[in-house]
């Protein structure tokens, strides 16, 4: 019997930017016994750039999702009596503060993912560059559960600390609804979909689920021939803001491939306040592999909090869509692993930047240092998920794949995520791809220091809470 290999893939950005097919799809015929190797492909992207023409999809539209759920405010002026508006206005209270409590809900079960994934997919990489996104491998995974079930499911609900598929959607729903923003100049998009293989037979119910809960489009088309390669090739390089066309132009499925997963989230913003060029310096920094020099982004006298911990000192830059860049240091003597494994700076992360939460802070005056960068790797998700406690699905014997379709078995054989990011004086520019084929130990003595990042270093990019995207720069 022929093998099939079934990828999965998580990679980032708005359904709404993406031309649907409507064509209805063709009558599903039933193949036996396909073996799945599953790959996942996300990609996040951290941009200042515009969107690219609409891609061409030549695929069977199976479900599409509609417009993000998010209710306006209502506008006084569209209504003809003020009783109407006040009622109204009380439905997108209700409904604003079920979503707030349910993203909340979901942001401390995410936290504690960013955290110990974070020591799992970036700890090891003491010698490279090493960068992925919380929030995409969190949507991936729970895309990956909706598809799967008894144990297969179970451990993917365990690991985000839920007890129920549909505890989980709504959070991820709530998520993804918090989290989306597109005003045309700050972006932060999202969107997910799941190609079939020509012939598979599927459970419509969960692809109507993917639509809704998770606002994927699902298609079906001859996977791994030349024009499926190019749709979702094109889908990809549309949802990444064309900064992975190199690799996107380069789709390259399989003909054994039955199933593709991708979920990708889409980031574009400003610093609050930009960096002058003028105030550029050129200097060393102290890399793992060696020293190198580079160019550093200055201000000087910043009115901004520092704050510190046993190992590492931190400071949070704002961007102009409220989210926030984290720059944490590792003391002297200490690396990023250290950071990475000893886990507080996950609880300084969550509790927020700014006036409230993290204890250990000071408000002061900051001479800042900021390396501009542009750095890439390549991560395995897979060992530390397997340390996590998800399992089954990579097992071809456990692995569960019968809330999609009931052809088996189905299994996941690997998740490497590749990532770029980019920042200078305006803002910050990321993509990734994910494949599923100075002082710190004290409160600082004077009231003005000097942070500069001029060593081995991590950051992390958030929305409110949220973990959107984090990486260990060990080398410029």
């Amino acid at each position: 019997m022929k093998r099939k290999h079934v990828l999965e893939v998580l990679d980032k950005i708005d359904d709404r930017h993406i031309k649907e097919t409507e064509k209805a799809p063709k009558k599903m015929r039933k193949r036996p016994y396909w073996i799945g190797a599953v790959a996942a492909v996300l990609a996040v992207v951290i941009c200042i750039s515009s969107f690219l023409n609409t891609p061409i999809i030549t695929a069977n539209a199976i479900a599409l999702p509609e417009d993000a759920r998010i209710m306006d405010h209502p506008d006084l002026d569209d209504y003809k009596d003020r009783e109407s508006y006040m009622a109204d206005v009380e439905l997108w209270k209700a409904e604003t503060d079920h979503r707030r409590t349910t993203r909340e809900n979901a942001a401390i079960s995410l936290s504690q993912f960013f955290t110990e994934g974070s020591a799992e997919f970036l700890a090891s990489h003491n010698n490279d560059n090493a960068l992925w996104s919380p929030i995409n491998a969190y949507i991936g995974l729970s895309m990956l559960a909706e598809i799967t079930d008894s144990d297969s499911r179970k451990e993917i609900l365990d690991l985000f600390g839920v007890s129920d598929i549909e505890t989980l959607r709504s959070q991820v729903s709530a998520v993804w609804e918090s989290v989306y923003e597109d005003d045309g100049n700050e972006i932060c998009t999202l969107a997910n979909s799941l190609w079939l293989e020509n012939g598979l037979d599927y459970n419509q119910d969960t692809m109507n689920n993917l639509a809704y809960h998770y606002y994927a489009s699902v298609y079906q088309t001859d996977l791994g021939s030349d024009s499926a390669n190019k749709s979702i090739g094109n889908w990809l390089n549309k949802n990444t803001g064309g900064m992975l066309k190199d690799r996107t132009d380069k789709i390259d499925l399989s003909p054994e491939t039955i199933l593709a997963l991708y979920s990708t989230l889409f980031f574009q913003a400003k610093w609050s306040d930009e960096f002058n060029s003028r105030n550029n310096t050129n200097d060393i920094f102290h890399g793992i592999n060696g020293d190198n020099n580079v160019t550093y982004m200055n201000k000087k006298l910043c009115q901004m909090y520092y704050y510190w911990h046993d190992d590492y000192s931190a400071v949070a830059l704002s961007l102009k869509n409220g989210s926030t860049m984290w720059f944490i240091l590792p003391d002297e003597g200490k690396v990023t692993a250290d950071v990475l494994n000893g886990g507080a700076y996950g609880e300084m992360i969550s509790s927020g930047s700014g006036e409230e939460g993290w204890q250990n802070k000071k408000y002061m005056k900051v001479n800042l240092s900021v390396p501009k960068f542009d750095v890439s790797s390549t991560v395995n998700l897979k060992d530390g998920l397997n340390k996590m406690g998800v399992t089954k699905v990579f097992d071809m014997e456990s692995a569960d794949f019968t809330a999609i379709t009931s052809d088996s078995p189905v299994y996941v054989t690997a998740v490497n995520q590749s990532a770029k990011v980019e920042i200078d004086e305006k803002g910050v520019k990321a993509a990734t791809y994910i494949e599923l084929p100075g002082c710190g130990s004290a409160m600082p003595p004077e009231e003005i220091i000097d942070f500069v990042l001029d060593r081995p270093f991590l950051f992390v990019i958030t929305k409110g809470n949220l973990p959107l995207f984090t990486g260990v720069v060990n080398n410029i």
